[in-house]
């Protein structure tokens, strides 16, 4: 055994290219199936573990994936709003705690998240470096927004361009007052305000100096909120028509989950509630399903591989008669030839697979981080 295997490995060392070749090749048969199910398993669990977060979610009628995705991920945000009186007509019952949401505007592709620090506290968000909100116009950053940006405290970020604002006007500033500790979920890509902030940016309150008129020159429209001009701001109309862009709804037991549940399904109900675990159980069904199409594909691949490679030993074997002629007629059996030849497949199926088990423990390692690449 040891003399098959010392004139395998010459064979393979001097033919190293057709060997490199052949371990390969075959390494991506045994690597991309595993690969892909461990990116997939991963992908599932980031989805999953952020749904099971959220067991309650209202919003406008509509897509409830785009909802989901929106009011949960912070994915693009919704055309659709509803208003402050959905917040309102929820708290009142007294079922459990109400954090409201508005995200429609993004600073330097982040998007903006109006909310309140409840929501800081619900997803257990605490400060690597700063403080919290105080007043309008100060915004807390998430990890990877403060790494991608290069922010500090004190920093300013401008939004994005709204309606409050003319194209020729700058735009409003925030002023960065905190960073977040890294959590590894949509929050580290979020830029966090008040939600009042967020009506600022949508033009429902404006702050200017107090003697002046609207639409005078003294009364332009401040676009960095101070200590100095806070108090300036003001809001016009009624709050309860206020937009948001959804609502999270964190139940105080079964029985006051299943009370709230009961209470959108009337036709004329201009919003919709849902649990956002069923809505993605939903989606990963589908993507299941993608993904046992693209498993089958790559394994007919696989096979029409195996199959060629099948062939390329055997055509090596008979390039290889008058070398194995050579070996018979100085005295080695057939079965040494046999357990030679055998001696050189299994070692570049060993090493094939050595090198794919590497792979997919490095995907292992880092797949979560290659999602959250992917989704975030």
């Amino acid at each position: 055994m040891l003399d098959s295997l010392y004139l395998a490995w010459h064979y393979l060392k001097h033919n190293r290219i057709t060997a490199a070749v052949l371990i390969a090749a075959i390494t991506l048969i045994v690597f991309l199936p595993a690969a892909l199910q461990v990116i997939v398993r991963h992908a599932e669990q980031h989805f999953r573990s952020r749904a099971a977060s959220t067991p309650l979610l209202v919003g406008p009628r509509g897509s409830e994936l785009e909802l989901v995705l929106a009011g949960v991920y912070f994915d693009k945000p919704l055309h659709q709003v509803t208003d402050w009186n959905q917040v309102e007509r929820i708290r009142k019952q007294e079922q459990g705690l109400v954090i409201p949401l508005h995200i429609r505007y993004t600073a330097r592709d982040s998007p903006v998240v109006g909310t309140t620090e409840d929501y800081l506290d619900t997803r257990g968000l605490r400060l690597s470096v700063g403080r919290r909100c105080d007043i309008l116009g100060e915004c807390v950053v998430g990890a990877n927004v403060a790494k991608r940006l290069d922010l500090q405290v004190g920093d300013k970020l401008p939004v994005a361009s709204s309606p409050a604002f003319v194209l020729d006007s700058p735009p409003l500033r925030l002023h960065v007052v905190g960073i977040l500790t890294e959590v590894e979920t949509p929050d580290d890509e979020a830029i966090f305000v008040d939600i009042e902030t967020t009506w600022t940016l949508e033009g429902l309150g404006h702050g200017h100096a107090a003697t002046a008129e609207h639409g005078s020159r003294e009364g332009a429209l401040y676009t960095d909120i101070t200590e100095d001009n806070v108090a300036s701001f003001h809001f016009h109309g009624s709050r309860d028509s206020f937009p948001i862009s959804s609502v999270l709804v964190f139940p105080r037991n079964e029985k006051a989950q299943t009370l709230l549940l009961g209470q959108y399904y009337s036709p004329d109900e201009t919003v919709q509630i849902l649990r956002p675990s069923e809505v993605i159980e939903s989606l990963l069904k589908r993507i299941l399903m993608v993904r046992s199409y693209i498993i089958a594909g790559i394994s007919l691949v696989s096979l029409v591989t195996l199959l060629t490679l099948t062939l390329v030993f055997a055509l090596s074997i008979r390039l290889r008669h008058a070398e194995l002629a050579t070996m018979t007629k100085i005295g080695c059996s057939r079965s040494a030839i046999a357990s030679m030849l055998a001696v050189q497949v299994g070692l570049v199926v060993a090493c094939s697979t050595l090198f794919a088990g590497i792979l997919v423990l490095a995907v292992g390692m880092f797949g979560s981080e290659m999602v959250r690449l992917v989704v975030l």
